[in-house]
């Protein structure tokens, strides 16, 4: 112990700064700065690998250094890429039905077409002379504000992806992150530890803003080389459709707001804050767990921000079998617990039974599969009473190092029956409100007509994600591929959560069917598409999605209503002090 104390002491934190790859304790010594060298995701690990009795998976953080050296210290023939991503682009049908219903087709789309540069410029022997970085921001200039529609843009993204994946990685950045996994091996005390490989942006998992996912995620990369190429995929994910139309729709808001209140410096901020051209991207490499059982836990209710009483002890959970990214992903109904604490310390836990009918485990050949879940484990709880509690234990011991905000967590629980905490984040809407009305808890709803939901006819009952009612016109998208389809005042409908949540930042006017981190809705959804096609009427009420009789319709309101209420309210905002709450 004494002899890494010298170490960290002879190590000033400006030296720290300048390493490719950061442990835990570098970012520690950091502090709060080494957010924007790290992102929210690597600096959020490394907090709670911290907290007494929180137990964090083994993690190494690649710095944005790394990333920004790929682009200035490597070069490439733009001729060579037009041409090949030109050729290639137009022998695609977009609107091809298989090539929407597969999400991975733009990743292995600009996968090839990397190599196919690769081996071009190769067999031509033309020393590149562009700098990768000049190359991408010739390319997306202009983006944010252009008025092309999406066929458009995706061109943009995948040129700009299949230009970063045709160039081989600086010899210093692929030796650190080889360096880096060997560590977590060391660590581990296993030489083919799989780890996971995800995108940790500065900002993405901070308490102002939530975009993580947008950035791709490889789970269960084992061996140095399968990380490194995991790696380069990962930078070349920050320019994928999903990450540049984030960063597009927050600087167009941005304009709008400006517009609206005369605020110039609303839009100057956000194209500087939100500019493709700033694009930074750290990686975030961990430990893998096999767990048993994987979910999501916040120390709030999700629905309302609600803390429970004064002790601020309330945490709700949803969790499923095998790898988190089932919950997290939405292709599962989870179980829904909610724990507090009554006033002698003992805890109390309700639960409501989801649809756990799969989960996503390690492939043996690498990566992950999904397997169906037998029926009478599909039918049981996920989590015991006594899990159940030590996770909301654990939450709170994270929220309170936090200061006591409102936190989203992620965790699993192993086949020896050990809780691991792999994320945890401050929540981006509740700590907001709650910071302006400290005592004050807001529940907003719209109340559908009563005369409408009486001659409603029930479709199909499920758990409501997001509180509220919207309306407008329903669009079911199967990938990002039919994005062009969705316009501002649509209701957007998905298989995956991701894809909904690329629409749920805050200012957009579309009524995405997202709740973060749960993906109940865009679950029920799906199975009313598969089931109802032909439907452009729906309304959901108490959780139910209904549609208007056909016989008592108005052709004229061929509107759709989505409701999912859980308090019955009128069309205002209304309020409770936390005091009224306690029971």
């Amino acid at each position: 112990m004494a002899k890494t104390a010298a170490t960290k002491k002879e190590e000033s934190p400006e030296a720290i700064r300048k390493k490719l790859v950061l442990t835990g304790a570098d970012i520690w010594a950091i502090g709060e700065e080494a957010e924007l060298l790290v992102g929210g995701k690597n600096y959020n690990t490394a907090l709670i690998s911290q907290i007494e009795g929180i137990q964090a998976p083994y993690f190494r953080a690649i710095s944005s250094l790394a990333f920004h050296r790929v682009l200035d210290e490597t070069k490439v023939t733009g001729r060579i890429v037009r041409a090949v991503v030109d050729r290639e682009y137009g022998r695609i049908d977009w609107n091809d039905p298989e090539i929407n219903q597969d999400p991975d087709f733009l990743q292995k789309f600009v996968r090839q077409l990397g190599k196919q540069i690769h081996d071009a410029a190769a067999a031509e022997g033309d020393q590149s002379h562009t700098k990768l970085r000049t190359f991408i921001n010739t390319i997306v200039e202009g983006f944010a504000t252009s008025p092309e529609g999406i066929d458009q843009l995706r061109k943009r993204s995948v040129m700009v992806q299949a230009a970063i994946l045709s160039v081989d990685l600086p010899q210093d950045v692929d030796e650190a992150v080889r360096g880096a996994y060997l560590s977590i091996c060391n660590e581990n005390g296993d030489d083919m530890t799989p780890v996971a490989v995800r995108s940790s942006a500065a900002g993405e998992d901070s308490r102002k803003k939530a975009f993580a996912g947008l950035q791709d995620t490889y789970l269960n990369m084992v061996g140095p080389a399968k990380v490194v190429e995991a790696y380069h995929w990962d930078c070349a994910s920050a320019y994928n459709l999903r990450s540049m139309t984030y960063r597009r729709e927050a600087i167009l808001d941005a304009i709008a707001r400006a517009e609206e209140t005369g605020d110039e410096a609303i839009a100057i901020n956000a194209k500087q804050e939100w500019a493709i051209e700033n694009t930074s991207l750290s990686v975030c490499m961990m430990q893998m767990i096999n767990p048993v059982i994987s979910g999501t836990a916040f120390s709030a209710d999700t629905s309302t921000g609600c803390r429970g009483t004064a002790r601020k002890d309330l945490v709700s959970i949803d969790t499923s079998y095998g790898l988190g990214e089932a919950v997290v992903g939405g292709k599962v109904t989870p179980d829904k617990l909610y724990v507090f604490q009554r006033d002698d310390g003992s805890e109390v836990v309700i639960r409501q039974m989801g649809c756990k009918d799969m989960k996503i485990v390690y492939d043996e050949r690498g990566g992950t599969r999904e397997v169906a879940v037998p029926e009478l484990e599909a039918l049981r709880w996920a989590l015991s009473l006594s899990q159940a509690e030590r996770v909301a234990k654990g939450v709170r011991a994270v929220s309170k190092a936090y200061g006591g905000m409102i936190m989203d967590t992620e965790f699993c629980i192993d086949a020896n029956d050990k809780l691991w905490f792999v994320q945890a984040r401050p929540e981006t809407r509740w700590n907001e409100e709650l910071e302006l009305h400290p005592t004050t808890i807001f529940m907003r709803r719209r109340e559908v007509d009563a005369k409408a939901a009486a001659n409603a006819e029930v479709l199909v009952e499920g758990n409501g994600a997001s509180r509220g009612a919207g309306h407008g016109t329903v669009r079911f998208l199967r990938s990002a591929l039919e994005l062009n389809k969705v316009a501002k005042g649509d209701v957007l409908a998905a298989e995956n959560v991701r894809l909904v949540g690329l629409h749920c930042h805050i200012g957009s006017q579309i009524f995405a069917l997202h709740s973060r981190r749960q993906g109940k809705i865009c679950s029920v959804m799906n199975l009313l598409f598969q089931k109802a096609r032909n439907i452009w009427n729906i309304m959901i009420r108490r959780s139910v999605i209904v549609r208007p009789r056909s016989d008592r319709l108005n052709p004229t309101m061929k509107k759709t209503i989505l409701h999912s209420q859980r308090f019955p309210m009128k069309n205002r905002a209304t309020k409770k002090t936390l005091q009224n709450t306690k029971k």
